[in-house]
C-alpha cells in the first residue's frame, strides 16, 4: 500500500503535467493564429480537405423562393460585402449554357498573362516567399492539404499583391505567374486593413486560411469546372444579423425576416465573376462576426471583400476545376 505522502505527491505532479500540455496547446494556437487565440473553427484547420468535405459544414441555402421585391425596396451594400452557400450543383440548363464564354476568350484571360499552368519537370525546391509565409503563421507544407492556393499579401494599408500557388504530383508548390511574381500587383482589401474576428461594418478583411468551394458570375460564365451558381434579379445576400439567413444567399423573398440585403445584381461591373469566401459559413454564422466576404472584381479598397482586375480574376476562376480543392491565404 502506498503511504499518504507518496499518493500526495504523486496526485500534484499529475496535475503538473496536465497543466503544461495544456500550456502547450494554448501556445500553438497564439502562434497560429498570429498572437490572437481563435476558435478553431473560424481559423479553418488545414488537413486535407475535398469541396465537398468543406461544403458539408457550410450553412445551407435558403429555400429557393419566387421573386415579390423590387430592385428599390433591396438594402444595396457596397462592393466590399457579400458571399455564400453552396451553389447548386445540378446540370446547368442549356440557357446557361448558351451564355458561356466562347473558348478563345478562356484562352485569352490565361495566356495574356503568361502564367506556367503546367507542372515543372525541375521543381526541387518549395517557394522560399510561400515557406516565408507559411512558417510565419505556424505551419508547415505537410498542413496544407490542398491542391491550389490563392495568396493575398497585404502590401499597404488597403492594397495587396495576389499570388497564385499549385501543388506538384511530388508536393512540391510552384508560382503559376513565375517565381516570385505576383498575379497582380493591384489587388485591394478592405479600407481598414486586415484582422482576425472581423465584425460586422468594421471595413476590414479577415485574416487566416479559408477555404474556396464556389464562384459566381452575373452574365458570361467562365470556362471552368468550378462550382459556379448565376447571380439573377432574384440572388441577395443577406447583410442583417438578426435574420435567420444571415451571411447566406437567397433567392427571392418569399420568406424576407431581414433588413438589409445584397441585391447582389446590382452591381453588376463588382459580381460579373468572382468567387466566395468561406468566413464565417458554418451553420448558423456567428452574427457577432462580419459575413459576405467574396474575391471579386474592383480597383478600390473595400468593406471586406478581396478585389483585382477583371483580367486576373477571371484567370484564377478558370484556372480552377471541380478536381482540385482551393484555399485563400489572406496575410
Amino acid at each position: 500500500m502506498k503511504k499518504p505522502a507518496f499518493v500526495i505527491t504523486e496526485i500534484f505532479l499529475s496535475l503538473v503535467l496536465v497543466a503544461s500540455v495544456a500550456s502547450a496547446a494554448v501556445l500553438t494556437a497564439d502562434i497560429r493564429s498570429g498572437g490572437t487565440i481563435l476558435p478553431q473553427k473560424y481559423f479553418t484547420t488545414l488537413g486535407k480537405t475535398s469541396q465537398n468535405e468543406a461544403s458539408s459544414e457550410k450553412v445551407s441555402a435558403a429555400p429557393t423562393e419566387s421573386k415579390t421585391e423590387s430592385t428599390s425596396e433591396s438594402s444595396v451594400q457596397s462592393v466590399a460585402e457579400s458571399s455564400d452557400e453552396k451553389p447548386e450543383q445540378s446540370s446547368q440548363s442549356s440557357e446557361e449554357s448558351k451564355e458561356s464564354e466562347p473558348e478563345e476568350s478562356k484562352q485569352s484571360a490565361l495566356e495574356a498573362l503568361s502564367l506556367q499552368l503546367e507542372e515543372p519537370s525541375d521543381l526541387k525546391d518549395q517557394p522560399e516567399e510561400l515557406t516565408k509565409l507559411v512558417k510565419s503563421y505556424g505551419y508547415d507544407y505537410e498542413t496544407l492539404g490542398f491542391d491550389k492556393l490563392i495568396v493575398v499579401d497585404k502590401s499597404g494599408a488597403s492594397t495587396a499583391n495576389v499570388y497564385c500557388y499549385q501543388k506538384s504530383s511530388k508536393g512540391y508548390w510552384w508560382d503559376i505567374a513565375g517565381t516570385g511574381k505576383p498575379l497582380t500587383d493591384k489587388g485591394f482589401i478592405g479600407q481598414d486593413g486586415v484582422d482576425f474576428n472581423v465584425k460586422p461594418g468594421s471595413k476590414q478583411t479577415p485574416l487566416g486560411f479559408y477555404p474556396i468551394t464556389e464562384g459566381f458570375y452575373i452574365d458570361n460564365k467562365p470556362e471552368t469546372t468550378f462550382p459556379m451558381f448565376k447571380i439573377t434579379e432574384d440572388t441577395y445576400w443577406v447583410t442583417d444579423p438578426k435574420s435567420e439567413y444571415y451571411n447566406q444567399r437567397v433567392e427571392g423573398t418569399d420568406k424576407k425576416d431581414w433588413s438589409s440585403a445584397e441585391h447582389m445584381i446590382s452591381s453588376p461591373d463588382s459580381y460579373s465573376c468572382g468567387l466566395v469566401i468561406d468566413f464565417n459559413t458554418y451553420k448558423p454564422a456567428d452574427k457577432s462576426l462580419t459575413g459576405g466576404i467574396f474575391v471579386h472584381v474592383g480597383d478600390a479598397p473595400t468593406e471586406g471583400c478581396v478585389v483585382m482586375p477583371e483580367t486576373q480574376m477571371r484567370a484564377i476562376i478558370e484556372w480552377l476545376d471541380g478536381d482540385n480543392s482551393c484555399y485563400i491565404f489572406i496575410t
